[in-house]
């Protein structure tokens, strides 16, 4: 095993003992760092009381910033419908997750998800689920899952630079709470320490393009990587956005919540057509007009055989026992029908409130710092 890979049990340790700490400590991911895979940006003070600039060193060819040629340094940024996009702009669009942290208050009672940010499979046991990884820029998907299908926002390059770090946390002293990016940015990159948990998960994130390349063009070794995203990792909860205290999020459960508490059709929708989302909102109603269908022609089946039975013309043979089958007939389909409803809701019930509880325990938990029981993705305990 590369001898970069950080020890399991010192790892959980470490982690514990700092979500115990009562205070937030000074912000320093690099401290401990021993690799910087970027060396193409500094900071650069432009006087007394304002922030800092971000931009490429004296020598470097490439002056825009890594992985992102369409943000230059070296020119003006262009306008773009009356609008100047600025550093801060971009990486406000690309990285904050203000739509879903407003979302998140709403789910510690309604469609209720794990508030644990380790609730995160890795990346090879991602098929287990029969998902596809689909590759997304958009923030808000990243660790979005519908049923066959897995959202995962890559690494920029930028993100291996120190001085990015730096500009960060610059940045965002200043800045207006929606304007804020830090802490999104932290979390994102705490995901990636429970994404990539073996060479298996390092390999696969390779040939999926979301590990970027080092600034000389290679790719960092595994044991490389292991001690980069170490730091990551002793983040804690109150340093990231909200949307990072979780893990993996159901996009079903987000669309419901976005429906109910903000009145939009859904969250974000994977077929945005009419047609795809008439099927899926009507298809439970349909379902409900079949059942009640199905209710009242056993009714009207019942009515029927009484009258008949109580006529004194009827045909001779069997016909007095179809008569007598047809009365109760109906009844015992209503009554199954009854017993499936009853036994479906207790079901959902069972889990919604299995659900809300082990969200209350893991929220008290992690506010007495006592260690989270992890728990197993799709298994029976």
């Amino acid at each position: 095993m590369p001898s970069g890979l950080p020890n399991k049990s010192g790892s959980e340790a470490e982690l514990s003992a700092a979500e115990k700490s009562e205070k937030t400590p000074e912000f320093a991911v690099f401290e401990n760092l021993d690799l910087e895979f970027n060396t193409d940006l500094e900071t650069v003070s432009p006087g007394p009381g304002k922030r800092l600039l971000l931009t490429t060193k004296e020598g470097v060819q490439k002056k825009y910033l890594p992985g992102q040629p369409r943000f230059r340094f070296d020119r003006e940024q262009p306008v773009i419908g009356n609008q100047k996009l600025d550093l801060p702009t971009y990486l406000v669009d690309n990285h904050n997750t203000r739509d879903l942290d407003g979302l998140m208050k709403f789910m510690k009672v309604l469609f209720v998800q794990t508030p644990y940010w380790k609730h995160i499979n890795p990346l090879h046991h991602q098929a287990s689920h029969a998902r596809a990884i689909k590759v997304t820029e958009n923030p808000g998907l990243h660790l979005v899952w519908y049923y066959e299908l897995m959202y995962i926002k890559p690494i920029p390059a930028y993100f291996y630079s120190k001085a990015f770090w730096d500009y960060l946390k610059d940045h965002d002293k200043g800045a207006r709470d929606e304007d804020k990016i830090l802490g999104a940015c932290l979390g994102f990159m705490r995901t990636y320490y429970m994404l990539i948990q073996y060479e298996n998960d390092y390999r696969e994130a390779c040939k999926l393009h979301i590990i970027p390349p080092k600034s000389d063009g290679s790719t960092p070794t595994y044991e490389e990587w292991c001690n980069f995203i170490l730091p990551f990792a002793k983040v804690l909860d109150k340093e990231t956005n909200r949307r990072y205290h979780y893990g993996e999020l159901r996009l079903s459960r987000i669309n419901r919540v976005a429906f109910f508490c903000k009145f939009s059709l859904a969250y974000f929708h994977i077929y945005p057509q009419w047609g795809s989302f008439l099927e899926h909102t009507l298809t439970p109603v349909i379902t409900i007009f079949a059942i009640f269908s199905t209710v009242l022609n056993s009714m009207q089946v019942g009515l029927a055989a009484l009258d008949s039975k109580g006529q004194k013309d009827q045909p001779p043979g069997l016909w007095g026992q179809f008569v007598e089958v047809s009365i109760w007939f109906p009844v015992v389909v209503m009554a199954s029908i009854a017993l499936v409803l009853l036994l479906a809701t207790a079901g959902m019930a069972t889990m919604g409130i299995k659900d809300y509880l082990r969200g209350r325990k893991v929220r008290a938990a992690k506010k007495a710092g006592q260690p989270v029981d992890p728990k197993s993705h799709g298994m029976i305990r």
